[in-house]
């Protein structure tokens, strides 16, 4: 792991003694800084610092600088682990500190607890302590090189099929069987605008896909014991998925990111939600629980709409120090505009209301955007909701794409709908990027164990993706130490960040408040 830290990379430590007690007292030690109560000894530290420029400080002179500094002694693995080296220059020092800070955030979530705790291990108590970073990457890399292959392994249900494993999906052909059976009913007393021979084709249609269903829902269950059998699981993939284009979409995302080339290489074992199914509810959440428990980073796909049991999954591996990488999907609205143009209706039907319920269309800055694509983006919705409306009342099955088609091609306003919901929906996944990316209080989540606060990271792209989740499993991330000033312009206190490289967002932070800070590590495990 890498980390850089902004403040410590501002300070030069040529310019005067005061610069190197600062580093010391403030960066490593996390002691409130008074340059005051240093000043009768600048002479001796200004000695000390022209004998350091020169022959560089091992173990032991370090620690004379600590007591020079009045600050307590490092144990010789501690100054090896941190620095690197047996003997560092001045400007090594820099670079251990902030090693040191932002280990200590991975780990402890405190500066002044982690250098009291750290100080005086050995290497086996450090390695211990600090599992978590512990391993190099080239080391880990090797570990998951010479992983055995797995004796089970999951049967693939295809991509056009994975939606038969929804719960709903049985009940809707249900539904519109007995639909279809009724309007043959009709046809017979002549009372329906259906003939007899479609309504034949399509409850053929029907009953192959109730066929197929119950061929792909028994896979899956075999597929969800394989998962049982497999002594690791690195990636939980945590979704919500209802409809056929949810499905097809979640399938597409872990196909893309689990062939990137460099993860191929690793074996890697991961949950895949469109392969698996349960008997019941009760069963789910308990071998959902079991996979983050085990697993070693959770993605979370932000699709449409979220669930609580989504929700949970986030929050339930944050609660266990374990990364979540949430991918919100950035799309170029055109591009976007024609393929959801191949979606259901119901699609179509669902994101309007549900994007006008959580007032997108009323924000001034998609409203912006809207116009720009037309003027009067409002009366087309209404009119196209209208126009399917009429059409559902003599078309009520969802199932039939044929007539679906049909509507689409007809509808004077389909194209204009697709672009409408297509600039609604990228500015919808843009605030929602902002939202889990820090805006949100609980986009944050506290281990319960170690007290250690751990942020979302979010990506914008499968590559993107892909990348960070390398880096996760190798321990090779890279990490910006900031601070940041407080958000309110009463606020005096502000935080330290943790900022991951590839997302941008804050993994962990340390905050300022002296009271809140006190009372949290005195209280939280008492």
């Amino acid at each position: 792991m890498e980390f850089k830290d902004i403040e410590i990379s501002k300070i030069d430590l040529s310019k005067s003694p005061e610069k190197i007690t600062l580093l010391i007292v403030k960066y490593l030690c996390a002691q409130n800084y008074d340059p005051e109560s240093f000043r009768e000894d600048e002479g001796l530290l200004g000695a000390f610092i022209e004998n350091a420029k020169e022959n560089g400080l091992d173990h032991r002179q370090f620690n004379e600088l600590l007591l020079l500094l009045n600050q307590d002694l490092v144990g010789k693995d501690f100054f090896k682990f941190f620095f690197e080296k047996e003997r560092v220059k001045l400007e090594d020092l820099k670079k251990g500190i902030a090693r040191f800070r932002g280990i200590a955030m991975l780990c402890f979530g405190n500066f002044r607890f982690a250098y009291k705790r750290l100080i005086q291990m050995g290497e086996k108590e450090l390695e211990a302590a600090l599992s978590y970073c512990w391993k190099k990457p080239s080391e880990l890399r090797a570990e998951f090189k010479k992983r055995r292959t797995k004796i089970l392994e999951v049967k693939r249900i295809p991509r056009d099929k994975t939606w038969y494993l929804g719960y709903i999906t049985g009940k809707k052909v249900e539904k519109e069987r007995e639909a279809s059976q009724e309007e043959l009913t009709k046809v017979k007393k002549g009372q329906s605008a259906f003939k007899k021979k479609e309504l034949d084709e399509f409850r053929d249609r029907l009953a192959q896909i109730s066929v197929e269903i119950e061929e792909a829902q028994k896979q899956a269950l075999e597929n969800t014991n394989v998962y049982l059998t497999w002594d690791c699981i690195d990636i939980y993939f945590a979704t919500s998925m209802r409809n056929k284009w949810e499905y097809e979409e979640t399938f597409d995302f872990i196909e893309e990111v689990c062939s990137d080339n460099r993860l191929m290489k690793f074996s890697l074992r991961y949950f895949d939600p469109t392969q698996s199914t349960c008997n019941n509810s009760r069963e789910k959440g308990l071998i959902e629980g079991l996979m983050l428990k085990r697993d070693l980073c959770t993605i979370y796909l932000a699709q449409e709409s979220d669930t609580m049991g989504k929700d949970s999954e986030l929050a339930a591996t944050l609660a266990q120090s374990k990364p979540v990488v949430a991918y919100v999907p950035r799309h170029d609205p055109k591009k976007y505009s024609r393929k959801i143009s191949d979606y259901p209706l119901d699609f179509f039907k669902k994101r309007l209301l549900v994007l006008d319920a959580e007032e997108v269309f009323d924000d001034p800055k998609c409203q912006k955007e809207l116009r720009k694509c037309d003027q009067y983006f409002e009366e087309r919705i209404d009119e196209f909701l209208t126009e399917m409306a009429a059409f559902r009342l003599k078309q009520p099955f969802s199932l039939w794409t044929e007539k679906e088609i049909e509507f689409k091609e007809k509808n004077k306003n389909f194209s204009k709908i697709c672009q409408i919901l297509a600039v609604a929906e990228c500015f919808n996944f843009d605030r929602r990027a902002q939202l889990l990316r820090g805006v949100h209080p609980l986009s944050m989540q506290v281990d319960l164990q170690s007290g250690v606060a751990n942020g979302v990271l979010v990506v914008r792209s499968r590559k993107g993706c892909a990348d960070l989740l390398r880096r996760i499993l190798t321990n090779d991330m890279k990490f910006t130490i900031r601070h940041e000033p407080a958000d309110s312009f009463e606020g005096k206190e502000g935080y330290t960040a943790l900022e991951e490289e590839i997302s941008g967002s804050p993994f962990r932070v340390v905050i300022d408040n002296e009271r809140l800070t006190n009372s949290f590590w005195n209280l939280f495990s008492a």
